[in-house]
This record gives C-alpha cells, sequence and structure tokens, in this order.
C-alpha cells in the first residue's frame, strides 16, 4: 500500500453487538476505516484490535511491530486491567465508562491508527504513547467534549483531565480536592454525589446527572459515569467520564413537561405513525373512548368509526393530512361501548428533521353536551315560535338566549339584535330592574315565581303582563338561567280594575248599612227582653258576621289585585307578637310556641297576617279546653310552620275551598275565606299549604290533634339575620323557643 493511499483497519475480536459499536464509532472518520471480524481474511494485516478479552494471539504481551489492542470489556476487569499496565501497545478502556457515542473507544483506536498512517514506528509508538497518554485521551475527550477524572480513596486526591477543568470554568492551576469538587455542584445534589462516590469505593460503578454550578456562576447539567480500579481484590481508585448533557437535558425536559401536559390535557390526545397505526394514547383518550391504551395501541383509528361519517369525509381527511396541513373538522365517533359521541377533531403532521412525514397527532374535543344542548335549543325554538306569548330563554346574566317573535313585537327589535342583550333594551328601567331581581329570585331559590308587571314598549305602549319565570337546568343538573312565559292581561287587568271599584263601592254601601242595623239591634237588644231580645242578638251576631266576612274578602282582592314584593322576613318576631296577643286576649288558653332560631324566608308582607289568621281560627274556632299548638322547623330544604290544635278539626269543605278556591260552590256560603286568604298569601311567596301534614313533637298528643295545617316557604339565601331576628337571637324574644305557657 503506497503513502498517502493507507486505509487503516481494525479487527473485532468479540461478538456481533462489538463489531457494531466499533462501526459506529469510527463512522465518520477519514480517511475510513475498515472494520472487520476474526473470520475475516483481512485479520492478519490489522492496524488494531478491538477485543473484550486478551485476544488468543496475545499471550502476556504483544508482539513487537504487532497491530496494536484496546481491551474494551462491558466492566472493568482487574486481570486485564493488570496486564494492559504492564504491556506496550494494548489500552484498557471498560465500556462501562464510556459515552453512549463509544467517543473514548473511538479516540483510542485513533490514537493507534494514526501512528501507522504517518508511517511511524510502532515500538516508538508505543513508547511515546506511554509517555503522552493522558495527553492524547485529554487531547481527544475534548474534542468530543468529554472530561476524565480520578480519585484515590486512600490519598484522598482527586486528578482533572484539561477538558474537566474547562467544564467547572477554572484554569489548570486550580488544584481539586474532594470537598472543592463537590462544592461546585448544586446544594441539593451533593448528598447524591457523595453517595455515588462512596459506592463506587465499595466497588459499584455508577452513572448519574447532577446540576452543576460553573465556577462563572452559569448552571449546567452534567452526566459523571465512573468505575472502580480492582487491584488485588481491593479499590485503589476511581476512574470515570464527565459531560456536559445540559443541551440534552433541556430537551428531556421539554419532553417531559409536553408529555406531562398531554398526561394531564382534558382532551382525548391519541398519535399514529405515517400507516395509520396507533403509537400512543393519553388517560383522556381512554375516559372518552372507553379503551385502554393497550386495547388501542398498535390498532388504527378505524376502531372508533361510528358510521355516521362518509367515505368522502376520511378521503379528504387523509389527502390533507399526507399532503403535510392539518386537519379540523367536526366527527361522530363510536366509544368502546358502541354510544355514539360528538367530537372536535384536529389532526396535524409530524414531521422529521427533513420534513418528511413520520405520523399524526390527534386532538378529539368531545362536544356531546353541547350538540345535545344545542339540539335541545333548536327544539325550544321551534316550539316557542308557534306559540302567541312571548317566551324567552336568558341566561344568568338576564340576556336573551332564545325568544320568540311575540318577544321581537312587542320589543320592535329583531330578534338577532335582541340575542345577548335584556329588557333594558327595550322597556322602561323601573320595570326592567323589578324583573332583574325576580330572575334572581329564580335563581337563589331554584323554585318558579309568578309575578305581575306594567312595562311601557317602544310601540304597544303600557301593558299589564304576567309572567311566570322558571329555572332552566343544564345537562350537569346546575340552572345555568331562567325560561319566562309572559301573557299580556292588559284587558283583563282593566276589567278587575273596574271590578276593584265596584268591590270599594259595594262594600262601602255594605259597611253604611251594616253600622245602621248593628246600632238598631244593639238598641233593640239593649231595650227589649225575650223574644224579641234574643232576636235582636242574633241580628246583631250576624251583622258582625257579616262585616267580618267583607273584611277577609276585601284583604283577599287587595292580596290578588295588589302586586306585593318579596322580602326578607324573620319568622320567629312574628309569630312571637302574635301568639303574645292572643294570649293576652285569651288568657285562659294554652298556646304552645316552637321556634328556636330566627328562620329568615323569602315572602311577601301579607304573611304576618296569613299567620295571625290560622293561630285565631285556632284559638276562636274550638273548644274552650281545645289545646293549640306551633313549631317552626326545617324539613327538605324549605322553612315549614305547623298550626296545630285539639279541636274538632277543620271542615273538609273549608279545605277544599283553601285548595280550590276557584270552584266554589253555592253550598260553600262563604265559609273558608280566611283559609283562602292563607293559601294565597302562602302561594304568592311561592310556598305550599296542607292539611294534617305533620304533628308538632311533644307540644302536643299526636293522637289528640284534631286539625293540623303546615305552611312551606322558601328560606332566604345566604341567611344573615336582620335586626329583628338579631334581637331574638339575643334573648329578646327567648320565650319563642319551646314553651307551654297558658
Amino acid at each position: 500500500m503506497t503513502a498517502g493511499a493507507f486505509s487503516p483497519t481494525v479487527l473485532v475480536d468479540g461478538d456481533d453487538a462489538l463489531l457494531a459499536t466499533v462501526r459506529s464509532a469510527v463512522a465518520d472518520r477519514t480517511p475510513a476505516v475498515r472494520v472487520v471480524g476474526p473470520d475475516s481474511t483481512q485479520h492478519r494485516s490489522a492496524d488494531c484490535i478491538v477485543a473484550r478479552t486478551a485476544p488468543a494471539s496475545v499471550e502476556g504481551d504483544v508482539t513487537r511491530g504487532g497491530p496494536d489492542v484496546v481491551l474494551y470489556p462491558r466492566t472493568p476487569d482487574d486481570d486485564l486491567a493488570r496486564r494492559a499496565a504492564g504491556a506496550a501497545g494494548v489500552r484498557y478502556l471498560p465500556a462501562s465508562i464510556d459515552t453512549d457515542g463509544a467517543d473514548l473507544l473511538a479516540d483510542a483506536i485513533d490514537a493507534f491508527v494514526s501512528v501507522r498512517e504517518r508511517g511511524g514506528d510502532p515500538d516508538a509508538a508505543d513508547e511515546a504513547s506511554a509517555a503522552d497518554a493522558t495527553g492524547l485521551i485529554e487531547e481527544a475527550t475534548a474534542l468530543a467534549g468529554v472530561g476524565g477524572w480520578a480519585y484515590d480513596p486512600d490519598a484522598e486526591t482527586v486528578t482533572w483531565t484539561a477538558e474537566t477543568y474547562r467544564l467547572h470554568g477554572v484554569p489548570e492551576s486550580f488544584e481539586p480536592t474532594p470537598e472543592r469538587a463537590v462544592s461546585f455542584y448544586h446544594p441539593d445534589d451533593r448528598d447524591a454525589v457523595r453517595a455515588d462516590i462512596e459506592r463506587a469505593v465499595s466497588g459499584e460503578p455508577f452513572d448519574a446527572t447532577y446540576r452543576l454550578r460553573r465556577a462563572d456562576g452559569e448552571l449546567r447539567w452534567v452526566r459523571s459515569k465512573a468505575a472502580p480500579v480492582v487491584e488485588d481484590g481491593s479499590v485503589v481508585a476511581v476512574r470515570g467520564a464527565f459531560q456536559d448533557v445540559t443541551e440534552r437535558e433541556k430537551r428531556e425536559n421539554t419532553v417531559r413537561r409536553f408529555k406531562r401536559a398531554i398526561e394531564a390535557a382534558g382532551h382525548a390526545i391519541f398519535i399514529t405513525d405515517r400507516s395509520g397505526e396507533i403509537e400512543y394514547v393519553n388517560p383522556a383518550f381512554e375516559e372518552v373512548t372507553g379503551y385502554r391504551s393497550e386495547e388501542a395501541i398498535g390498532r388504527d383509528p378505524s376502531i372508533l368509526k361510528s358510521g355516521q361519517m362518509d367515505r368522502t369525509y376520511y378521503s379528504d381527511l387523509w389527502s390533507t393530512i399526507l399532503s403535510g396541513e392539518v386537519w379540523s373538522e367536526p366527527i361522530v365517533n363510536a366509544r368502546k361501548s358502541g354510544e355514539h359521541y360528538h367530537a372536535s377533531e384536529t389532526i396535524a403532521p409530524i414531521t422529521g428533521v427533513d420534513g418528511t412525514i413520520e405520523g399524526f397527532v390527534a386532538i378529539q374535543t368531545d362536544v356531546t353536551e353541547q350538540v345535545r344542548t344545542r339540539e335541545r335549543l333548536e327544539t325550544f325554538e321551534e316550539i316557542v315560535n308557534r306559540l302567541d306569548d312571548p317566551i324567552m330563554l336568558q341566561n344568568r346574566d338576564g340576556t336573551f338566549r332564545v325568544l320568540n317573535d311575540a318577544v321581537a313585537e312587542y320589543a320592535d327589535r329583531s330578534k338577532a339584535e335582541l340575542i345577548d342583550a335584556d329588557e333594558f333594551a327595550f322597556m322602561d328601567d323601573v320595570t326592567a330592574r323589578r324583573i332583574q331581581r325576580e330572575k334572581g329570585a329564580v335563581l337563589d331559590s331554584e323554585s318558579t315565581i309568578t309575578y305581575e308587571v306594567t312595562p311601557t314598549f317602544p310601540t304597544k305602549g303600557t301593558r299589564s303582563v304576567i309572567t311566570t319565570r322558571y329555572p332552566h337546568y343544564d345537562g350537569d343538573g346546575n340552572v345555568d338561567g331562567t325560561v319566562a312565559i309572559c301573557r299580556d292581561v292588559t284587558e283583563r287587568a282593566e276589567r278587575e280594575h273596574q271590578l276593584r271599584v265596584l268591590d270599594r263601592i259595594l262594600r262601602h254601601n255594605l259597611y253604611n248599612k251594616m253600622n245602621l242595623v248593628l246600632g238598631h239591634a244593639e238598641l233593640l237588644e239593649e231595650r227589649t227582653e225575650g223574644r224579641i231580645c234574643e232576636s235582636a242578638r242574633k241580628i246583631r251576631e250576624t251583622g258582625d258576621a257579616l262585616v267580618e266576612l267583607a273584611d277577609k274578602e276585601r284583604r283577599i282582592v287587595d292580596l290578588l289585585t295588589d302586586e306585593s314584593e318579596r322580602q326578607r322576613l324573620a319568622l320567629r318576631p312574628i309569630i312571637t307578637e302574635v301568639v303574645g296577643e292572643l294570649r293576652a286576649a285569651h288568657p285562659d288558653r294554652e298556646i304552645a310556641l316552637d321556634c328556636a332560631e330566627p328562620f329568615e324566608v323569602c315572602t311577601i308582607p301579607e304573611l304576618r297576617d296569613a299567620l295571625a289568621e290560622l293561630l285565631r281560627n285556632a284559638v276562636v274556632h274550638t273548644e274552650p279546653d281545645a289545646d293549640v299548638a306551633v313549631r317552626v322547623e326545617r324539613a327538605d330544604g324549605r322553612v315549614v310552620v305547623t298550626v296545630a290544635d285539639t279541636g274538632p278539626g277543620i271542615p273538609e269543605m273549608e279545605q277544599q275551598a283553601a285548595h280550590s278556591p276557584g270552584d266554589i260552590t253555592p253550598l260553600f256560603h262563604g265559609s273558608g275565606l280566611g283559609l283562602q286568604f292563607v293559601y294565597h298569601v302562602v302561594q304568592r311567596s311561592g310556598g305550599t299549604l296542607r292539611f294534617g301534614a305533620r304533628d308538632v313533637g311533644s307540644l302536643l298528643d299526636a293522637d289528640a290533634i284534631g286539625a293540623s295545617v303546615s305552611l312551606s316557604l322558601v328560606p332566604q339565601p345566604n341567611e344573615e339575620p336582620n335586626e329583628d331576628a338579631r334581637d331574638s337571637a339575643d334573648g329578646t324574644d327567648a320565650d319563642a323557643n319551646v314553651d307551654a305557657a297558658s
């Protein structure tokens, strides 16, 4: 072979794995290095031998003029180390301290074959190598960015190569000691460094990554890989390689963060190769589709097909992503259970460094509930548009989400203009604020409310409108707004106004005439005796009853025709006051009260009159020896007031009249008007009225109860005691707790 055309040959005396490692290590060398196995015909002309153990042709020493040898055991071998130390032309390099790219092995081979390329004397080269081995290694490792270090546990000394000094950012005049070397590491990593060194001194190699603070303050990630050097069964040193892996660590950290983000994402994500085979799925994919990762990986996305998408859809999808574009379209897929679900899907190609498409990543957002909600809204809108009455669905903030043509007609605006607006856009401020409060009451109590307002509209003027407003729930059962059904009752309101006027006139005349009748009856009763006196008494009592009946009728009419707004009221002060008045008026009657707390409710002010009516009836319309009890408690999210007595009970006719005030027959004759008043007050307060529904605990014998009436009322949201409630709480109404004073 002529000079200048030298092409060194490396003989690998070992397994296929070692052969592949050597070929990879010298792949980029110029000029090229031939790497051959032991069966090659060129093994006799080898310039260098790489072996796991001493080659068969080498016994004790390398033949002068023969090829140099790199002993490359997988792990440190004491015997090989001793033999290499006493032989020229032999380099001992355990694979366990080499870098992942076998950089130290490549440098050792290069050091040997370079001499032959220059036509030098191998013996002289061996001597030079032995004399300057450290310099050659340091030069090679500097090129590879790998430093070396050694630790003598007996002398407690540390030796660094030039590259290690550079990696620490210190001059070679710096004298490292064990503690000074450890001080460069991050405080949180120093214990790990010490432990790894101790483990190596005990005979165990290590490969670890730490954070290192250079002398200039820059924080870097370094990898330290070391193995013990053993002689006569004892560890005499620890030698290792030291490499800056900051950029690799940054890349790996980015990958780790990216993976954590994918794992935590609420969207179903899966990755496929170029052919569509699934290689990865995240936990959200498992949750959305029902397929576990082991069931999906290795299969293609067709496992999700629902049959709802046509061939054109998939054809367009593949042509888009194979051209390198991003696909983003809705899709209907099938879960493992067979249930269909709607998803918003985005698929993007994954490209290599050369721009070649290597795979795809798909992100799916389950929008099934949104689709179903939209479908429900479309159905709702279709229905309400067929109705003549104004109907609307409004969000929690009061803005219109769905409305029909009737609403647009009253507002004199298009439906598009009203979406995301509210009543303030077309109605007088006073009424709009009232409606705003009613919406809030529905949202807070999650109950239905009916109210009447008289708004002024742009073209229709002032109208009387009765509205029934309901809470609206989303797919998760949470209140997300209100539904309102309105009815224009202007004409009816005008007729009611006329009837109210007529009612007042009739009552005024009735009172005037009855006062005259009662005055003459009292006069006759005082001046006569016998049957005439008795008849006069009956006339007076009947007249008094008629006046009382007219008063009850007036209260009911006023309640039905005059709009009272709900407000916060504490029950304990009200009930305590009513009970006190009755005890004073009827000192011989026993009235028990159990009201342990203020019990604030959302009700109309007439509730006091309704409670007084119930208690007065229980005292006045029962036998003199009948007992009466009142109990206030919480039940099923409501505040329940129960009035019970040991009298004969409330006639069935009066109970029916209270619940069905519109179905009064001629036999009714006006009885039960007081209960009707109570019924309307409770209804206007959003509550319910029941007969015989509850007992009153120990206040009365359950078997002796003749009548029991319960009012179920809406508690005040975010209950905070008002002034009356505070008075009750600090003892002003102490007798409102359980008592049975007579």
